[in-house]
């Protein structure tokens, strides 16, 4: 209790919707969860992970400055819950205006409550949640199908009635985001989209981390075993993807008013509790082992009795498990399998089984290159429960080869959701300058906009093409999107002097400024001493497929504006650099920038 509004909490959803830094509550319940020594602390309304560790909630929460009053220690209480649950009943009557309208809808799960005392007021949260608007998972599919976004489906014939089938399922919405890398990229920013966009039909979603699963690896769209990641760096990932999460979904809610603003972020490291065990077998192939050995592998490598994950196993027919698309790939090219990859279809079906008990959560999104884990994942949840669920493949986003974007990727091909790795300014390019021939499917893909706005848009781009209308406006939305408002703000001013100032303006502008608008990750830092020619600076700086000596003779390198294709013309610092600064501004073709400071 907060009666008296003395006790501030940070990080809380509605805080930062209004851009404040706290709120405060006139009362606040969370549930405090052990579990193997940890403490896990949900709490609905916070912007940080769900569950959350108790030592990141309390720092994070409460401001560690601050002193509370020694009157207000007493109104922090921790009760057992069986005690609280006999005396406990969903109060949803702040929710009604005075005149009986509802001020918002409620939470998609069910209320927590004891059968013993469903009083007046709990039959109004009843009512209140039976009289929910037409907003649902159905009309999220519908919606997806307008946007030509299901590649595929399962089953195959969602579609055939209209997504009828699927009204039945709860409004929840599940994708996984493996962390084999410290930030998601462009090839995961179609999933997210598309499940933030699931809150506006009045979804749960649910953003599913595998801490676990990133320590065996996901075989699909690998012709080669995945690089082993230590241990440490998948935990770092972990902790980054979900800062990464919460900042994305707070940018995408405060211009989304109609989002249910309901994400949980879960790490499937929850249940499986020895993950870090994972890499003592990570590599092992398919050989016999003694019964004890065998006993002995299957407790390291899931985290449970070899007996509890042979009851998971029994579910699987391994002639299912071998007609997997891409199991029968590597199978077939010689690359061969290892067994830990081989069960990674296991673990990917529990982690949906374990959503679907813990979250009601029976519809999943992902890659098309994952229907073969959904369709295992859906068998095995209604071989354990009797429930139907589905599952929707979106696209895959290649790169110009054709290859999925991935961790695997050569880096620089990739375009990064952290400005520290891709500038708020090359982002914003990189929609920007799409052709006219791919931006409307595009748009349609990425964009949080509804059909009706979007196809205004495409009309608009239609009768004036050359404006880069569609590309400006996806461009901008994906921007404020991934990197807020001032991300967005910096990349158009930086976007507005190169394409459509001077030179000059750059040459009167200080050094801190210019290398704010590129961002740190659009900025390279050299030195000096290492170089003499120009071809070896083209080398350096040239950050694309080819040679970059072809490409300088070809006349594609500007630096400040100068064309240079001699390579072995020496190199005239006072020439490169701008006027009085230890700067250089690069430009490969006509639009690829970015900037050089020189260090003596």
């Amino acid at each position: 209790m907060n009666a008296s509004f003395q006790v501030p909490l940070w990080k809380q959803r509605v805080a930062e919707t209004v851009g404040r830094d706290y709120v405060i509550w006139d009362y606040h319940v969370i549930l405090l969860y052990s579990k193997s020594g940890s403490v896990l602390v949900y709490d609905f309304d916070t912007a940080l992970s769900f569950p959350c560790d108790a030592q990141t909630y309390w720092i994070e929460t409460f401001h560690p400055e601050l002193n509370l009053n020694a009157n207000y220690h007493r109104y922090f209480r921790v009760i057992s819950g069986s005690h609280y649950l006999q005396h406990f009943s969903s109060d949803r009557s702040h929710m009604l205006e005075t005149n009986g309208n509802h001020k918002a809808w409620p939470p998609s799960w069910p209320p927590i409550y004891d059968p013993g005392i469903l009083n007046d007021r709990f039959k109004l949260r009843r009512t209140f949640t039976t009289s929910s608007p037409a907003k649902d998972i159905k009309q999220f599919c519908v919606d997806l199908a307008k946007r030509n976004l299901i590649s595929t489906s399962h089953p195959s014939n969602l579609s055939s009635d209209d997504f009828k089938s699927v009204s039945t399922l709860p409004n929840v919405v599940y994708a996984g985001f493996d962390p084999t890398a410290e930030s998601l990229h462009i090839g995961h920013l179609l999933v997210l989209t598309n499940l933030f966009r699931a809150t506006l039909h009045g979804c749960h979603a649910v953003a599913l981390i595998g801490g676990a699963t990133a320590r065996v690896g996901d075989p699909s769209g690998h012709i080669t075993d995945r690089v082993i990641i230590p241990d440490h760096e998948i935990d770092q990932y972990v902790r980054k993807i979900n800062s990464q999460l919460v900042k994305l979904f707070n940018n995408f809610t405060e211009d989304n008013i109609q989002s249910s603003k309901h994400l949980s972020i879960v790490n499937n490291s929850d249940w499986h509790s020895k993950a870090r065990k994972l890499s003592k077998i990570r590599n092992i192939t398919c050989v016999f082992y003694n019964d004890d050995e065998m006993c002995s592998v299957l407790e390291v490598k899931f985290g449970m009795s070899s007996i509890q994950f042979l009851e998971i196993c029994r579910a699987f027919r391994l002639g299912d498990m071998l007609r997997l698309g891409m199991v029968k790939s590597r199978m077939h090219d010689g690359s061969g399998l290892s067994c830990t990859e081989f069960l990674y279809q296991i673990l990917q079906s529990y982690d949906w089984y374990r959503l679907s008990s813990d979250y009601n959560c029976h519809f999943q999104i992902g890659g098309n290159d994952q229907l073969g884990h959904f369709d295992a994942g859906y068998d095995y949840i209604k071989k354990k429960t009797g429930k139907r669920s589905a599952s929707i493949c979106l696209p895959l986003l290649t790169d110009a080869q054709g290859k999925k974007l991935s961790k695997t990727s050569k880096e620089s091909s990739n375009i990064w959701l952290d400005e520290r790795k891709t500038s708020p300014f090359t982002f914003y390019q990189h929609f920007r300058q799409k052709p006219d021939s791919v931006i409307v499917p595009l748009l349609r893909y990425f964009s949080l906009r509804t059909i009706k706005e979007i196809e205004e848009i495409e009309r608009e781009h239609q009768t004036n093409l050359g404006k880069w209308i569609a590309q400006e406006k996806l461009a901008e939305e994906l921007t404020k999107f991934v990197h807020g408002s001032n991300g967005l703000k910096m990349a158009k001013q930086c976007s507005k002097i190169l394409f459509h100032g001077s030179l000059s303006e750059w040459r009167n502008m200080p050094t801190s400024f210019i290398e704010e608008q590129f961002g740190s990750a659009s900025v390279q830092q050299l030195f000096r001493s290492n170089f003499s020619t120009m071809g070896e600076l083209a080398d350096k700086v040239h950050n694309g497929e080819g040679s970059s000596i072809n490409k300088m003779k070809a006349g594609a390198l500007k630096l400040n504006g100068i064309r240079f294709t001699n390579p072995d013309e020496v190199i005239d610092f006072d020439k490169i650099c701008l006027d009085g600064k230890n700067i250089t501004l690069v430009c490969w073709g006509k639009r690829k920038y970015h900037l050089v400071k020189w260090v003596d």
